[in-house]
């Protein structure tokens, strides 16, 4: 399969794994403008789609909502689903003068406005004097980026699941777990960190870096500590896949109450297909608490997908590309 080099070095889970799955099923891509933005243009047996900028070519019916998270949490309220309560600021005095006047309620969590990532969050605020560091490493995060706006939110307690929809129905419901590693009674940390990492994908590991190292000093552990049989040991609150996150396939076990709720959100936003970020202890209940984070339009879905998913996994990729492109069944 001959690949393009542009087609490998795209950084973007899902749309990298888009292109590769059109080529693979004989799908013809072609690279027309990359300097200013990328566009490209997939075609197969007389139809044709384009791409920009790392987005797939699935129509949002009303433009996108979701590009700025006020507007989301807003529209989201609006038809009455629960969203975070919060504030946006743009300096420190701000950020405590409207924590003050909202009545937040501790413990928060701090982000840029229109960060990605997890790059400069800080979980877990629990006083004002941690909101006045938290701001700055969110301020200061993006380097010189000028105008920065920070979110600073209530934190609901629960699990994170990923949850995919795609033309009105639950395509795939994955629970995010942070880079950890368990206990055996006999590994040290460092052994636990290396085997792990055996088995994940390259780019997927357990990274040893200043955050995990902290982590690892504040619990007053070592690379040498022996953690306990069954004890997991959270070594960042990031969830990202990159970090060494994990998911794990639970499409099954979430109920329809909360199945029609982020479908309705997808919905509410004018989107066709995007990525939930939901929280919640109660997955399968008839009646759960939750708090949706985010609607993403543009969701990285190789967690979704073998290799990175724990369980059955679905293929994404080919789901839609079929959908885009009829006569792949017949060609399968």
């Amino acid at each position: 399969m001959n690949i393009p080099d542009y087609a490998l070095n795209i950084q973007h889970g899902g749309f990298k794994s888009f292109l590769l799955k059109a080529i693979a099923l004989g799908v013809s891509i072609e690279l027309l403008e990359q300097k200013r933005s990328v566009i490209i243009k997939l075609s197969h047996d007389n139809t044709v789609f384009f791409c920009a900028k790392r987005y797939l070519p699935i129509p949002c019916r009303m433009g996108n909502l979701t590009k700025d998270k006020v507007v989301t949490k807003t529209v989201l309220h609006s038809v009455g689903i629960d969203t975070p309560q919060g504030i946006i600021a743009v300096s420190r005095d701000q950020a405590i003068s409207e924590i003050r006047e909202k009545k937040l309620r501790y413990p928060l969590i701090v982000k840029p406005l229109d960060g990605s990532l997890a790059r400069g969050v800080t979980w877990n605020v629990t006083s004002e004097d941690e909101v006045v560091l938290a701001v700055s490493h969110a301020l200061t995060a993006y380097g010189d980026r000028k105008g920065i706006s920070i979110m600073v939110e209530e934190m609901f307690v629960g699990d994170e699941y990923r949850v995919l929809i795609y033309k009105g129905r639950i395509a795939s419901c994955i629970k995010k777990v942070p880079a950890g590693i368990t206990g055996d009674g006999v590994s040290t940390i460092q052994t636990l960190i290396k085997n792990f990492n055996r088995q994940r994908r390259h780019g997927f590991e357990i990274k040893l870096d200043a955050i995990a190292k902290k982590t690892l000093s504040d619990a007053e552990y070592t690379l040498k500590t022996v953690l306990p049989a069954g004890v997991f040991f959270k070594l960042r609150n990031n969830l990202n896949m990159s970090d060494g996150g994990r998911s794990i396939e639970c499409t099954d076990e979430m109920s329809a109450a909360l199945q029609n709720i982020c479908i309705q959100a997808v919905d509410a936003v004018g989107l066709t297909y995007g990525g939930i970020d939901l929280l919640t202890n109660q997955l399968s209940s008839t009646n759960p608490a939750y708090v949706i984070l985010e609607v993403n339009p543009n969701p990285y879905y190789n967690m979704h997908e073998k290799p990175l998913v724990e369980g059955v996994g679905i293929d994404f990729s080919k789901t839609v590309l079929e959908d885009l492109f009829p006569t792949l069944k017949k060609d399968s």
